[in-house]
Order: C-alpha cells, then structure tokens, then sequence
C-alpha cells in the first residue's frame, strides 16, 4: 500500500496554507495602505482647518487691541468660516470612529461660528459695520477658541486611533506569517516521517491456533497470506543434497525442494563460457527444456543479472499469479550457475522463502560444480549449439 495518498494530501496542505497566508497578508496591507492613505488626507484637511482658526483668531486679536472698523478683516473672516465649513464636512462625512465625539464637539463651536457670521452678514447689509464687525471679531471668539481645541483633541484621537489600527494589521500579519510556519514545518517533518510505501501490511488470520505439526502462515505485504516454509523438511533436503551423486537423484531432489518452496518448477543453470544452459528442471515438461535456448551472460533478465552480480533475484508476481526467485550456485571459483525457481504469488516477496532458495542453491553450488553430471549437461548444450548453428 503506497502512502503517495497521505503525501500529496500534504503537500496540498502546504500550498493551500500557503496562498491563504499569502492572500491574508495582502489583504492586510491593503487595508494599511488605505489606513495611511486616510491619515495623510485627515493631515492635510486638519493642516488647512488649524491656518484657518489661526487666520481667524489673529483678526480677532488685531480687532480686540485697535477696536477700528476693519473691513477687509470682517470680509476675509466669512470666507475662512466658509472654507472652514467645507473642510469640516469632509472630515465629519469620513468614518472616525472614536475620534467622532471630538469631531462633534468641533462641529458645534463652528455651528455657532456660522451663526455669528451669518448675523454678521445681516447686520453689514444693513449698514452697521462696527456691530458686525464686533459679532465676528469681538463676540465668536470664544468660538474660535474651542474650534481650535476640539480640533487638536481630534488630532490626539485620530493620531491614537491609527497607531492602534496600524498595530492590529500588523499583529494580523504576524500571526498568518507565524501560524503558516508552524503548518509548513509540521508539514514538511510529515513529509520526511511518512515513506512512500509501507513496508508490510497485516491482516488477520484464522482466530485458532493451526493443528499440531503444520506451519502458520505467513503475512506478506499484500495483506494476503502465504503458508510458512517446512524448516525441518528444508533442513532435511539440504542434508541429502549434501550427498548428491546422480542425476536420478537430483530429480527427485528438486522434486521435494519444489514442493517445499510451492514452486511450479525450478531449473538449474549452469554457466559455460559466456552463456547458461539449462542443465536440469522439475515441474516442465522434458521437450520444453529442450527448446530452452541459452542465455547469454549480457542477458537483459533476472537469470542472466544473478549470474552476473552473484545475488539473488526476484520477479514480481505478474497477472498469472507466478513471480520468480533466482539464487546464484556460488563455488569457491565463482558463480557456476542460478537456480531459478518459479513461485506462487508473493513467494518472492518471502524472506524465509528467499532464504530457503538461497541455502538450496548454496548446497546445489557445493556439489554440482565438482559433479561431472553436471559439466556433462553444459558441455552437451554446448555441443547442441554448435550443431544448430
């Protein structure tokens, strides 16, 4: 079972984090950019609103130490309460929050400003310079005082507003960036902990023990069970292939080595000069073996790369149910030959099938490359080959 799953599920994970953090990280410094934005723009009109006051309330002084007509001062004072006016009711239409009660404050003090003015304007139209001078520079400059501290107070308020605002996103940043850190490397430690293949998966098996003197079977990687090898039946024919002497015997010794291993057959290659012939096989039939063409030690296969490299082999099982273990006959001299045993379904995935296999050979290796049944059965192939050719 492949854990490609799990892993490209993770790595889904990271990527999704990832954008998420990303796009709430942008998102973030929109709204500080828009924050700051505001701030400039509440500055600006602030800036305007505090040389407007001061424009004013410097008439007023003038007007409070001379007490002379002064008509250009009256005149210049309506139009900075008008400017004054406008600029007021774009900061009162932008959302303030808790500076809004500042905002209102101010409001009020040039509410009464514009109604002095306006009485102002009245009484100038009627022709009473000197009261309407007095109205507007004399009588509102209390209100010019309070527009000037309520402005300043906004100021205080919107100033402590923004920093608090600007810390929240920035505190907002900081997490996203910290909580996506904290899922990448759990990520990535998921991503070294969790293999691309389990090594074995268990299944369960019959509930009671097996009778007395049969094997358990064995649990192999594809949740399937395969019956357990016979050690004592292996111990056994490795001691008698210890004594191998004939090629009657050899037959009958695969025999039990094929029933042993539950092969369908097993063939014997023995190396000479650069090709292995089959020299010997249980479970094929006889005319099959002689059809076997031999296979050259370059050979692109199993047999020809155990040969070779002096270390077992196997081939999956395929959709006929039969995978395949091939154990090199190693000799004090080198490799001589692989037997080569064709096993049921997960057989080859077996480590005590594959051990077993490998003793056999071992055994075969220790007399057939000393028997000269055997140098007779490569010499003969060899001989069959010169003759076809």
């Amino acid at each position: 079972m492949q854990h490609r799953g799990r892993r490209l599920a993770t790595l889904c994970l990271i990527l999704l984090v990832g954008i998420l953090s990303g796009f709430f990280i942008w998102s973030n410094e929109r709204v500080r950019r828009q924050l700051d934005e505001q701030r400039e723009s509440k500055e600006d009109t602030v800036d305007r609103l505090l040389a407007s006051i001061s424009t004013i309330a410097s008439a007023q002084q003038a007007y409070a130490e001379n007490r002379s007509r002064d008509v250009a001062s009256f005149t210049q004072v309506s139009v900075l309460i008008d400017r004054i006016t406008t600029d007021a009711a774009g900061l009162r239409a932008a959302d303030s929050g808790a500076s809004n009660e500042r905002l209102e404050e101010f409001w009020t003090a040039l509410s009464a400003l514009m109604g002095a003015g306006s009485r102002a304007r009245d009484q100038f139209a009627h022709g009473d310079d000197n009261a309407a001078s007095e109205t507007v520079l004399a009588s509102a400059r209390d209100h010019v005082t309070q527009l000037n501290s309520s402005l300043r107070a906004f100021r205080n308020a919107e100033a402590a507003s923004y920093r608090n605002a600007r810390a929240t996103t920035s505190f907002r940043s900081a997490a996203a960036l910290g909580a996506a850190g904290v899922i990448w490397a759990a990520a990535l430690v998921l991503f070294a902990v969790v293999p691309w293949r389990v090594t074995g998966r268990q299944t369960e098996v019959a509930v009671s023990p097996p009778p007395q003197g049969q094997a358990e079977p064995a649990i192999v990687a594809t949740g399937t069970t395969v019956p357990s090898i016979d050690l004592a039946a292996a111990a056994a024919l490795s001691t008698e292939l210890g004594t191998l002497s004939d090629q009657d015997q050899l037959q009958r010794l695969l025999g039990r080595a094929a029933e042993i291993l539950d092969a369908r057959g097993l063939v014997i290659w023995m190396g000479a000069d650069d090709e292995l012939f089959a020299a010997a096989a249980h479970g094929y039939d006889s005319a099959v073996l002689q059809r076997i063409r031999p296979i050259p030690r370059s050979g692109d296969n199993v047999t020809a790369a155990a040969w070779r490299s002096g270390q077992l082999r196997t081939v999956g099982a395929d959709a006929t149910g039969y995978g395949a273990i091939v154990a090199p006959l190693l000799s004090p001299t080198g490799c001589v030959g692989v037997l080569a045993a064709e096993t049921r379904s997960g057989r080859d995935d077996d480590d005590t099938t594959r051990a077993v296999v490998t003793i056999i050979a071992s055994q075969l290796a220790s007399v057939l490359a000393a028997w000269p049944a055997a140098s007779t059965a490569a010499v003969e192939a060899l001989d069959r080959k010169a003759a076809a050719s």
